[in-house]
This record gives structure tokens, C-alpha cells and sequence, in this order.
């Protein structure tokens, strides 16, 4: 019998034929047991260089440019001691905040580190979906952002933050028509989901709130 296929990155079994990972958005690829050895040290390697490049994003403010002397900042934190969550959020706020100065640089250095760190968490949420797929769009990779808003759907139907990720995923392919399929669906669902007080949506205000303004542009 075939032993079932998983995903490398978090373990989520993977859809026959899919190209992404539902679970994390990770693409898929073939391969069978003999390359798990080497997979599994390269992606010890990188988790390693995201460790030691990530020092200095973060120990300071991502809006920092130089970091300060060492005698304002203190030690900075031990990263070793930070959850696989925490690490994660932190690489998703340098990027994200690079992407609003309209800094392609950054976004382009840290956001393929911030997908790893993502890729090693040991728990999903739709909020950590959200985070992962917003990184995703910055990257160019509309499918994956796609597939994690399938995956936050089919657990929660109608979920605001999943219906941004379609918006803006079509809006990066130029599909037009999607993308105001979701704006739609995203306003008639607006009442109803924010009564229901699900903590992101708290966490999320300003920007469900800047989108739902979008949504209801030409």
C-alpha cells in the first residue's frame, strides 16, 4: 500500500494533486521517503540561518534603520527562548512593516525566512494562517495565500480575514472578477461575523475596517 504523502513543512496530509500544502501553503512537491534524510537537514540548516540572520530584526524596531548601541538596547533577547509563535510574528512584522515604507528589499530578505518560521510551528490558527497569507501575497505567490484561506474556510465558513487573503490573491493576478466576487461576499458577511466577537477580528479591526472602505469602492 502507498504510504500516504505529507506535507515536509508541518505534516498536514496532503490532497492528491495538490500544489499546496492546505495546512501551512507550503508547495508541494514529488519525492518519496529516500529524500526525507536530506530534506530533513536542509531545512535544520535553514531554520539555523534564520536563527542567526534574525538576531538583529529581532532585538530592535522594525521602522529602526541602524540598531543603537548595544548600552540603550540592553542584551538583545535570547531567540532560543522565544516560542516558534512569537518568532514568527516577529518576522511577520518586519516584513509586513517593510512592505508599507515600500521597502521591496527587506520584504524580499526576510519574508521567505518568515515562511519557515511559520513552517516550523507546532500549531495552526486562523490568525497565524492570515499572518502566513498576507506574507505569501508579498512574495508574489497568490496560490499559496489561496490555499490558506481554503483551509481557514473549511473550518470557519464565511471568515472575514480568509475573504481579504481571496481579494487581494486575484486582485495580484489580475482577476478582477474574483476579486470583487470576494469584496461582495466579504460586506455581506461583515455584520453577521463581527457579531460572533472572534478574537482576530478584535486583533484585526483597523484592517478589516480599512477593507470593508475598499470593499465598498468601484
Amino acid at each position: 500500500m502507498t504510504e500516504p504523502l505529507t506535507c515536509r513543512s508541518c505534516a498536514a496530509p496532503l490532497v492528491a494533486g495538490g500544489h499546496y500544502c492546505h495546512r501551512c501553503g507550503r508547495a508541494v512537491t514529488g519525492g518519496g521517503s529516500s529524500e526525507r534524510t536530506p530534506w530533513a537537514i536542509a531545512w535544520a540548516l535553514v531554520a539555523l540561518s534564520t536563527a542567526v540572520i534574525a538576531w538583529s530584526v529581532l532585538g530592535r524596531d522594525p521602522s529602526a534603520g541602524a540598531a543603537p548601541p548595544m548600552a540603550q538596547t540592553g542584551t538583545p533577547p535570547d531567540i532560543s527562548q522565544m516560542s516558534p509563535r512569537d518568532r514568527f510574528l516577529r518576522l511577520h512584522d518586519r516584513v509586513l512593516g517593510a512592505a508599507e515604507r515600500g521597502d521591496s528589499a527587506t520584504v524580499r530578505q526576510f519574508a521567505p525566512m518568515a515562511i519557515t518560521a511559520y513552517g516550523m510551528l507546532d500549531s495552526y490558527d486562523d490568525d497565524l494562517r492570515f499572518h502566513a497569507g498576507l506574507i505569501y501575497l508579498q512574495l508574489g505567490r497568490a496560490d499559496a495565500a489561496v490555499a490558506l484561506a481554503d483551509t481557514i474556510q473549511a473550518g470557519t465558513p464565511g471568515h472575514l480575514l480568509a475573504e481579504i487573503l481571496r481579494a487581494d490573491a486575484a486582485e495580484l493576478r489580475g482577476d478582477l472578477k474574483e476579486r470583487n466576487r470576494s469584496r461582495r461576499v466579504f460586506l455581506a458577511n461583515f455584520d453577521r461575523e463581527i457579531a460572533t466577537g472572534r478574537p482576530e477580528y478584535g486583533e484585526h479591526r483597523r484592517v478589516l475596517d480599512a477593507f470593508r472602505v475598499r470593499a465598498g469602492s468601484p
